[in-house]
């Protein structure tokens, strides 16, 4: 009989200890996840998503604390798990547009584009008056893919419509115009795009091409060699040089460029494929 009591203060105490660990602190929460911010920002993603844990941990609620842990996931290619944060934020707040849009591009990774897209349609309708430019802007980059560049053309310049100052829609615009053979209207467009964001990598790159397509080579090399000072790493603008230089013949630049991209990314195979074929040629 004697036992009792002391069974008793002992189911309290672990009563006592669970509903404790079950209060909402959101503060704690708030920190973990500003800690969280922190380690993904350093590419620490595991422990990145650990601080997400503990900071739904301490507030089951908190909505940044699964999209963010979703975007983690998606950058190191967890689409699954990804998708399920994304869909635990519109459990709890279904007009969240950003949360659709990240499921869209889960359906995109996975192959499924044209689920990606009625995805982003889908979000688009949420609310009259969101600023649902980077729905359309996605959606634009499936109908450039699928080699539909007037439709491209259409979705870009609504997202600009929506978004006058998006320098990356604007670019994407202009290749969209260059794609349709419209040069004189992608370089109105990029002239836009310039003005707005003298630095951009993507407006040097972007004038490149404009460049090769009128046969300006010079030009066309010395506009992508600017894109690679703001971005080295970019190996399209290496790409787009040996292709220039090795349509004028000029086979010992060629490879000189190739073998700088190749340093970057030794087993790219489109460029290990081009380099093969200029020593062969």
């Amino acid at each position: 009989m004697f036992k009792f009591p002391s069974l008793i203060l002992v189911l309290f105490l672990s009563f006592a200890c669970s509903k404790e660990e079950a209060q909402v602190n959101t503060s704690e929460s708030e920190a973990h996840y500003r800690l969280g911010i922190e380690f993904a920002q350093y590419s620490l993603f595991e422990n990145s998503i650990d601080e997400f844990d503990l900071a739904l941990k301490y507030d089951p609620s908190n909505i940044k604390a699964y999209n963010k842990k979703g975007l983690v996931l998606f950058g190191i290619k967890e689409y699954g798990k990804a998708l399920e944060m994304f869909q635990k934020v519109i459990s709890l707040q279904p007009d969240h547009l950003q949360a659709h849009i990240n499921m869209g591009m889960v359906s995109y990774m996975e192959g499924n584009k044209d689920g990606a897209v009625r995805i982003w349609e889908k979000a688009i309708a949420i609310k009259e008056g969101d600023n649902d430019s980077k729905a359309i802007n996605n959606i634009a980059n499936v109908y450039k893919e699928k080699g539909d560049y007037a439709k491209a053309v259409e979705y870009y310049t609504k997202a600009i419509d929506i978004d006058s100052r998006n320098s990356l829609f604007l670019n994407n615009l202009a290749e969209s115009y260059r794609l349709l053979g419209n040069i004189t209207k992608a370089n109105e467009v990029l002239a836009r795009s310039a003005k707005m964001d003298p630095k951009s990598m993507m407006v040097h790159f972007n004038r490149g091409k404009l460049l090769k397509s009128e046969n300006k080579h010079a030009d066309a090399i010395e506009a992508f060699k600017q894109s690679l000072k703001i971005n080295p790493d970019y190996l399209e603008a290496y790409y787009e040089m040996a292709s220039i230089y090795h349509s004028d013949k000029e086979n010992e630049s060629a490879l000189n460029v190739l073998e700088k991209a190749l340093a970057l990314d030794p087993e790219n195979g489109k460029y290990k494929d081009f380099r093969d074929k200029i020593k062969g040629s």
